[in-house]
């Protein structure tokens, strides 16, 4: 702080200075209540008084005024940080614009009677902020971007009766007048309302039915923009909140909305040629890389991804900004040094504003420019032009590499006369490509396209041909890529995508190439695509944490099971798709695979779980005592899933008294039955983004016949006297992926004491050799990894052999449920020798990895077929000829 900050304040600020000459009074009573050197925001009981003294007009600017004296000098002494100074200054307006709502509502109701509507409720005002408001984000002479509504039609009860409409609109002309009009105290808020539906020749106060109708019909996407700032300023807030709420769906699409690209070019276009006007030089909002560009470059990345990212939907740029870095949609790096040069920026601003409560942002010449220059703390003007300088070359240079120029395809082109070409009558010799492209373009005439998804196709179809003419596909590769842009033809907001990315593009096309699964994934799904826009796609992968984090934000995001299961299915399958790709590029083993779809499995489980249990508690209430436990059996278990794999699982709980606290209380088994249910739904239920597992619950005590679920009790008991040998091999994979821990120590316990029993090694070598054979017989899939002699069920009942034959001296190997983990753990207790071991892990991996290949590859290598070598060695190990 400056040694005479009132000195310093009256030499960078003409305006304070006459604010001071007129009104010593008011600099010492701000001192005299401390608001001068501490935090202290505009109160509505110190406007309230003001009005009570001089009435509502003199009040609001004498009240605005003051508040201004105390912002000013808090910010030009930097005893504030930018963020209080833009939430003070938006408080101040709300402030004035709810005390002058407030006053002439009263007026008018006295005069015309309270607005109902046709129900008879009570009808208010509804005010929403956009722009600066709308963020908190308001300059020392910002004006104030406003949107007046009203719930319903109606009218007033009063003996001169007026619709609503006449009604509200005779408010919002008595607010902007008691706010903006200029008097002998100045004036309180410039208003703009042009942002309303229709802009200027628009009703100036439209109904909330008739607002969603206008977005829905008419809406233009500079207007989601804008919509983006929204929020409720004054008037009736709740019903204002509501109002948001109601335009949401217009504003954020629930899918990435790549459809929006092409406007927000435009619109960059837009604020770069404005920027490049002669008159922009020295205009730090609208000139090149100023304070416009950065809000351009975060609200843009707010309407693309917001509807998947609630994060995102804040009006507030800081926030944006932080939200941005946490979603790595921005670097750390990259969104620290736009929050600088963002809060440079403004800071500049607000000088140039201070020196005579003008909306100015143009730098000024001569002694204003020294006056700004020594307000920012700067030694010359000279100083503060080099800085701003590097700064906005900095913001210049950021949204060039947010917004890359577009490139569409040349006319005059090959492949423009290509698809041309395909429209038209056919030639007698076509090539492979055209022949697809002919029946592409058969097939899309049946789809009627809108002139704005015809003129993107037009576009983008060059491109596409291009690349395809570049390579040697064949049919099925062209028929498949031609699919997927018939998939999402009318949808052309993918187009875009890929259009504005060309790398997408090309890894569309190769990994459509390489593998027939990804290509038919993708064109049932075409959302998708958006991951190939990632350029670490196949090299890398989320981790549990990453996964939880991804699959957490997400749940938070949505009010409804439907929607939250949508998303969900998207989320697996975007991570399902990054673990193909990265298989397929040879970044990423065999097992490794396994692992990370076992994460995701048991990452989806406990979100499922936790909407289960959420759903009922809101019907049912809270059940005391413990949880219930999800056990994984099987591949799940094992950590051995496949991208086909489906869920074993059983449900354990704990005896204990008492029923649910909720309207319609269950007792224990009961309240755990329908949770399970409701979780198996979820789990299975189809929904747009396809369906997230089959699930299979026969593993359960006594298969079919047997309840549901099972209470600690019920298992050891079944466990331990009834289970056959195969269901001991199944235990031995067995391990909690989700639910109550407790729960989950408790069935380890059981699984260890049955599975640590010595046992009859020929009864047990028998009884496993039988359920080979049954298997065997009554499998009808053709893997050959799978089933063969030595194949992978071969390698696994070798562990599990071995598990049932070792476990009592040795139950430190109960700890291990996969299989390569189980031979590892056989051959330090010497049931296994090293050869051994090494030959079935080989075994092991190359058979899983041609599994995984024969399903994604369009032309699998097979070169990892059984191996002689470990069929002998099984029969050996297992006892009898295999």
């Amino acid at each position: 702080m400056p040694s005479d900050p009132q000195e310093f304040v009256r030499r960078c600020s003409p305006f304070i200075d006459g604010l001071i000459q007129r009104h010593p009074d008011w600099l010492e009573s701000l001192a005299a209540e401390n608001r001068l050197e501490r935090p202290g925001p505009p109160r509505r009981e110190t406007l309230d008084a003001l009005v009570a003294s001089d009435e509502l007009d003199p009040g609001l600017r004498n009240f605005r005024n003051r508040e201004m004296l105390r912002i000013t000098w808090r910010e030009l002494n930097r005893v504030a940080p930018l963020e209080e100074t833009m939430r003070d200054l938006s408080v101040l307006a709300e402030v004035c614009l709810q005390a002058a709502c407030e006053q002439h509502d009263q007026a008018l109701r006295h005069r015309f009677g309270t607005p109902y509507n046709e129900t008879g409720d009570p009808q208010q005002l509804c005010v929403l902020a956009l722009g600066k408001l709308g963020g908190y984000e308001l300059n020392l002479s910002s004006d104030i971007d406003i949107v007046f509504a009203f719930p319903r039609a109606g009218e007033t009860e009063g003996g001169k009766r007026l619709s609503n409409e006449q009604y509200f609109i005779r408010l919002a002309r008595l607010v902007i007048r008691s706010l903006s009009e200029v008097t002998e105290e100045g004036f309180c808020f410039r208003v703009d309302t042009r942002l309303r539906p229709f802009g200027a020749s628009g009703p100036l106060v439209c109904s909330f039915g008739a607002m969603e109708q206008y977005y829905q019909r008419e809406g233009r996407d500079w207007e989601r923009y804008a919509l983006v700032k929204a929020r409720p300023a004054a008037g009736d807030l709740e019903a204002g909140a509501e109002l948001v709420t109601r335009l949401t769906p217009f504003v954020y699409r629930r899918y990435i909305d790549f459809g929006a690209v092409e406007a927000l070019h435009d619109m960059r276009d837009a604020v770069r040629e404005d920027a490049q006007r002669k008159d922009r030089d020295q205009d730090i909002k609208r000139g090149p890389g100023g304070i416009r560009e950065i809000e351009f470059l975060v609200q843009a990345f707010q309407l693309m991804r917001g509807g998947r990212e609630r994060s995102l939907r804040t009006p507030s740029l800081l926030q944006a900004l932080d939200a941005l870095a946490q979603l790595e949609i921005l670097s750390p790096d990259a969104a620290d040094q736009l929050r600088e040069d963002y809060g440079f920026l403004r800071h500049v601003e607000n000088a140039i504003q201070a020196l005579h409560d003008r909306q100015e942002h143009r730098l000024p010449t001569g002694e204003d420019l020294v006056r700004v220059a020594q307000a920012l703390h700067f030694e010359t003007g000279e100083d503060l032009l080099s800085a701003l300088e590097a700064a906005r070359t900095r913001v210049a240079d950021r949204l060039r590499s947010g917004f890359p120029e577009r490139s569409l395809p040349d006319s005059n082109s090959e492949a423009t006369e290509m698809w041309t070409a395909a429209q038209a009558e056919p030639r007698e010799e076509q090539s492979a490509l055209e022949q697809a492209l002919r029946r592409f373009a058969g097939s899309l005439q049946r789809h009627s396209l809108s002139n704005r998804a015809s003129r993107r196709l037009d576009q983008f179809m060059p491109a596409l041909l291009q690349r395809l003419s570049a390579g040697d596909f064949d049919a099925a590769v062209l028929d498949d890529v031609f699919d997927l842009v018939l998939a999402v033809s009318r949808r052309s907001a993918y187009l875009s995508l890929l259009m504005q990315n060309p790398a997408a593009l090309e890894r569309m096309v190769s990994l459509f190439a390489a593998s027939d699964w990804i290509a038919n994934t993708v064109v049932r799904h075409p959302a998708l695509l958006d991951e190939l826009i990632d350029p670490a796609l196949g090299s890398w992968l989320p981790d549990r944490q990453e996964m939880q984090q991804t699959i957490g934000r997400m749940q938070k995001a949505q009010e409804d099971h439907e929607t939250a299961l949508t998303n969900l299915n998207h989320v697996k399958l975007a991570f399902t798709l990054r673990v193909a790709v990265a298989e397929l590029e040879n970044t990423l083993s065999a097992r490794r695979v396994q692992h990370t779809l076992t994460s995701l499995a048991e990452c989806v489980i406990e979100a499922c779980h936790s909407l289960a249990l959420s759903a009922m508690r809101e019907r049912h209430g809270e059940l005391p005592g413990p949880g219930l436990a999800l056990v994984g059996y099987g591949t799940l278990g094992a950590a051995e899933l496949g991208y086909r794999s489906d869920l074993d699982l059983v449900f354990l709980y704990a005896d204990h008294s008492g029923a649910s606290d909720g309207e319609r209380p269950l007792a224990r088994e009961q309240y755990f039955t329908r949770l399970v249910r409701r979780l198996l739904g979820f789990l299975t239920a189809i929904t747009p983004s396809g369906r997230l597992y089959e699930v299979d619950t026969r593993l359960r005590p006594n298969g079919r016949a047997g309840l549901l679920v099972s209470s600690l009790e019920a298992f050891e008991k079944y466990q331990s006297e009834q289970a056959w040998t195969w269901e001991l091999q199944a235990l031995s994979r067995a391990r909690h992926c989700a639910g109550d821990a407790g729960i989950a120590r408790g069935f380890e316990d059981i699984r260890s004491s049955v599975l640590a029993r010595p046992r009859d090694e020929t009864e047990v070598r028998q009884q496993v050799l039988d359920m080979r054979d049954r298997i065997r017989q009554a499998h009808t899939d053709n893997d050959s990894s799978k089933h063969d002699a030595g194949g992978l069920v071969d390698i696994g009942f070798v562990a599990q052999l071995g598990i049932l034959l070792c476990a009592a001296e040795h139950p430190e190997i109960l700890d291990c449920r996969g299989t390569p983990e189980q031979l590892e753990a056989l051959e330090n207790v010497g049931w296994l020798r090293r050869g051994q071991t090494q030959t079935l892990l080989h075994a092991f991996h190359a058979l899983t990895r041609q599994g995984h290949m024969a399903l994604l590859q369009r032309e699998p290598s097979g070169e990892a077929d059984v191996e002689p070598e470990c069929a002998e060695l099984c029969k050996e190990l297992l006892g009898q000829p295999v």
